[in-house]
């Protein structure tokens, strides 16, 4: 009797967890595992996305700009990325995507962006100031990416022009090699290969954004389909501002390094395959926006910037790809905004 109880309780566990298992709605996140997706991870580690009816089904992209077709098409519910002329002109043939939070800034005391330069130059005092930029070769990720806007911005900042430097495109992932080969001269570069080329010595980091450009560096993006069921929408970013909050309380003087940060670590480890965990903890971290919101003055400054070397659209506004409403409506059912 005793056995067949068991059996039964046994058959009712099981039944119950399939049909859990089966209420959960499946979300596809595109992710590119830096440091600024760790959000994402949180929220599905700590069962906020679960908590939310949700399931999260992660697909890797070694780039923010490869997501933009499968959002477009729906096979990407929704991902995170840099802006990029790229994304401006898919909207602008049609493909609907929408931005709907933050998903990491370079800010003052987490600049985990920065103008990178080669330490012999910095040594030498070849390089005191933003106006040295002059003659010299500098890289950005990619033509059309948002850090051009970037680089612009420390160009004016040195009183300088477009014009004034040797512009190079090169991946972030080789900008060390190209500083170590005297390939380049400096960089805009990000967290942790930052803390990479300190610890090689092979540059120097010179200034951070936000003392020439305070930059929301990453976004939330919906796909047009994701967006169109707005009740999954806001519960997504319900989780997911959830985790965001958790990851700022573990902020702490410029390092991962507050409440809850030795598990995020691990996390920041799982998901990039690091082996040395004490790079995320040597490495500024950027700031996540807890309550969600956009820096519309950067989005435009951008778009602007992208018009104007001829990337862009005269006529394609924010309008067309920012909605604010999903994140509203997520802070307002986690209480209110929320503030460190």
């Amino acid at each position: 009797m005793l056995t067949r109880c068991l059996a039964a309780l046994a058959v009712a566990v099981l039944v119950g967890d399939a049909a859990q298992a089966q209420e959960l709605k499946t979300v596809k996140i595109g992710v590119v595992n830096l440091s600024t997706d760790v959000a994402f991870y949180i929220a599905e580690k700590r069962g906020y996305f679960k908590a939310e009816g949700l399931k999260a089904d992660f697909a890797y992209f070694d780039s923010g700009a490869k997501m933009i077709v499968p959002l477009g098409t729906g096979a990407l519910d929704t991902g995170g990325g840099a802006t990029s002329a790229g994304f401006y002109n898919a909207v602008d043939r049609g493909i609907e995507l929408r931005i709907v939070a933050d998903k990491g800034m370079s800010v003052d005391g987490y600049d985990y962006k920065a103008l990178v330069v080669r330490k012999d130059l910095v040594d030498s005092g070849a390089f005191k100031s933003l106006a040295d930029l002059k003659g010299k070769k500098v890289a950005v990720v990619a033509q059309g990416a948002a850090d051009e806007s970037v680089l612009h911005q420390a160009l004016l900042k040195g009183g300088l022009q477009d014009a004034d430097i040797e512009r190079v495109y090169i991946p972030f992932s080789q900008q060390l090699v190209a500083l170590q080969n005297k390939g380049i001269d400096a960089a805009i570069a990000g967290e942790p290969d930052i803390t990479q080329m300190l610890r090689v010595g092979v540059a120097a980091r010179f200034a951070g954004l936000s003392t020439f450009y305070a930059h929301e560096a990453a976004q939330v993006l919906y796909s047009g389909k994701f967006s169109q069921d707005k009740p999954t929408g806001v519960k997504f970013l319900k989780a997911y501002l959830r985790a965001v909050r958790d990851y700022d309380r573990a902020l702490q003087n410029g390092k991962l390094a507050g409440p809850g940060s030795d598990e995020i670590i691990a996390m920041l480890g799982e998901m990039t395959g690091a082996k040395d965990l004490t790079i995320f903890r040597d490495a500024v971290p950027p700031y996540m926006e807890p309550n969600g919101a956009v820096s519309m003055t950067n989005l435009q400054t951008d778009l602007d910037y992208f018009k104007e070397l001829g990337l862009v659209k005269k006529d394609l506004t924010l309008a067309r790809v920012v909605d604010r409403t999903f994140a509203e409506a997520a802070v307002a059912e986690l209480g209110g905004p929320y503030k460190k």
